[in-house]
């Protein structure tokens, strides 16, 4: 379960991405998918990982990725810490390990500069300990149906976008048995695709996610190659919101992780998003995507 990590960390339309074990390289252009009017036949919906489709449990939530980072910190800079010294929810795993590192004193340049090695590390981690990755986590009420009923679709396809690393993010679809329901071949936008070092708007990052997901989308699946009738992006953060609209894509806020529906429908008010609960209505989710 060996996987080398390669990325970007600066603004670029270039995206480099490690997809479980293949290393490959991809370049969009960015202003090409990100907005205009969509084409193509299918419908393409990309989804965060936790608090929207997984959420955390138990004495020990969400270990093995947590037991990730605190194992980098200590590997790379010999630091004895953990992410919950800073505020990290609806961040991107590369600039959480940013914020840590700066919380402890590291400039940011040093923290960009061995942010690869951080991420190698917790990859190499995860995947040594990886039959622990189902620990302290658990899927949310509707999740599997709805990603079952987008597979039997016929004219949608579902990804990630998430600000896990690539490798990590699909670990836990895979202990949590869902990995085998999302379009395959398997592709998204990950925190391994892209880092600008932007720690104070985190959801520019994860716009640039939706962006490279439909990029991969495009050239993954075929008779997609002129891009997707229409785009949705799925997530429970005000981050995710901001992503979406950012990125050409509707946003759909489900209230499942820490923020409220209130919260959610004050972070873009006429810009279209769709508010939810839950994904637990399979019926009402696929109507408000247009997919009957």
């Amino acid at each position: 379960w060996a996987v080398r990590l390669r990325s970007r960390c600066h603004p670029s339309p270039s995206i480099t991405s490690s997809l479980l074990g293949t290393q490959k390289k991809h370049r969009y252009s960015v202003s090409k998918i990100s907005t205009g009017a969509m084409s193509g036949e299918y419908t393409l919906v990309s989804f965060d990982v936790d608090g929207t489709l997984i959420h955390s449990i138990g004495q020990h939530a969400n270990k093995l990725h947590k037991d990730a980072f605190a194992h980098a910190f200590k590997a790379v800079f010999d630091l004895d810490t953990n992410i919950d010294v800073i505020k990290h929810h609806g961040s991107t795993d590369p600039l959480i390990i940013i914020k840590v590192l700066m919380h402890h004193g590291y400039s940011k340049e040093e923290a960009m500069r061995k942010l690869p090695e951080c991420q190698q590390a917790m990859i190499d981690y995860f995947g040594k300990h990886v039959a622990e990755a189902s620990e302290g986590i658990e899927i949310l009420p509707g999740v599997a149906a709805l990603l079952e009923r987008l597979q039997k679709h016929g004219k949608a396809a579902s990804c990630l976008v998430t600000g896990n690393l690539e490798p990590i993010g699909w670990g836990k679809m895979k202990a949590l048995g869902i990995e085998h329901l999302f379009t395959q071949p398997h592709f998204g936008g990950f925190g391994t695709d892209f880092c600008s070092g932007n720690t104070e708007e985190s959801w520019r990052d994860r716009g640039e996610f939706v962006r490279v997901a439909a990029g991969k989308g495009a050239k993954a699946i075929p008779g997609a190659a002129s891009g997707f009738r229409a785009r949705f992006h799925v997530g429970d953060t005000p981050m995710d919101i901001q992503a979406a609209v950012d990125a050409g894509a509707t946003a759909v806020a489900v209230a499942t992780g820490i923020f409220t529906r209130e919260q959610l429908a004050a972070v873009a008010p006429g810009a279209g998003v769709i508010l939810l609960d839950s994904l637990e209505d399979t019926d009402a989710v696929m109507a408000a995507m247009g997919l009957v």
